[in-house]
């Protein structure tokens, strides 16, 4: 798991995928901060961390999309087939090395609360609070692009069907609104991920809401797992 991890964080470096993906999110996120908080004279960046998670949607797929796609099509997933290599390992170690990356680039966005405690007075533990909520929500995110990518070997494919599956998530609470059979909304309300990202808005940490998030991307790494399982059987 650890070559796999160290082989992959390194190759978002040795090619421009990763570079793509920390230029695009920290642009965006700037453009929502200068909008948000500059523009608007405001110390609240906690609606700005909210819009970043729209970002976060929207780049994911570079992260995630050639993570098990690309291994199928350059052939290098035959070596797995033949050996006795634990897929669990090796899916944990490409899910560890997205989020890795992941982590690094929010990190990067830290300048923009440290500008606003220069010059103002902000909340920091609301502000901890919500980088806690978009971590782990972004955990979710890279879980399900990785299954994405499990599916198909063409990243393009696996980039539309995380988009796919991302949107679907993100349209599920209006939904459930929508729907009065309760063993219907009971069942669908447990894909709400970003229902549940909404107490870290407002400061209030959930150590419900973390264990549904990891609970929500072992359940997804799990399929990615069951493909690859099959691919081999078959």
């Amino acid at each position: 798991m650890r070559a796999t991890f160290e082989r992959e964080f390194q190759e978002y470096f040795n090619t421009m995928l990763g570079y793509v993906f920390v230029s695009a999110f920290l642009f965006l996120a700037g453009v929502f901060f200068s909008v948000n908080n500059i523009n608007e004279l405001s110390a609240e960046f906690n609606t700005t961390l909210n819009d970043c998670i729209y970002v976060f949607l929207l780049t994911s797929p570079l992260l995630t999309m050639k993570l098990l796609s690309e291994e199928k099509k350059i052939k290098r997933d035959q070596l797995l087939m033949t050996t006795k290599t634990s897929f669990s390992f090796v899916i944990v170690g490409k899910f560890l090395a997205a989020l890795s990356v992941f982590a690094v680039t929010l990190c990067f966005t830290l300048i923009y609360p440290i500008i606003l405690l220069t010059y103002g007075t902000i909340s920091v533990p609301l502000i901890v609070n919500g980088y806690v909520g978009f971590f782990f929500l972004g955990m979710a995110f890279i879980a399900v692009g990785m299954f994405a990518s499990s599916i198909t070997e063409s990243q393009l494919t696996a980039a539309i069907c995380t988009y796919g599956i991302l949107l679907f998530l993100l349209c599920l609470d209006l939904i459930i609104s929508k729907i009065h059979v309760e063993t219907v909304t009971s069942f669908l309300q447990w894909f709400s991920l970003f229902e549940r990202f909404k107490p870290y808005q407002y400061g209030t940490f959930g150590i419900a809401s973390v264990i549904y998030y990891i609970s929500f991307s072992v359940v997804f790494l799990s399929f990615s797992i069951a493909v690859m399982k099959y691919r081999r059987v078959k």
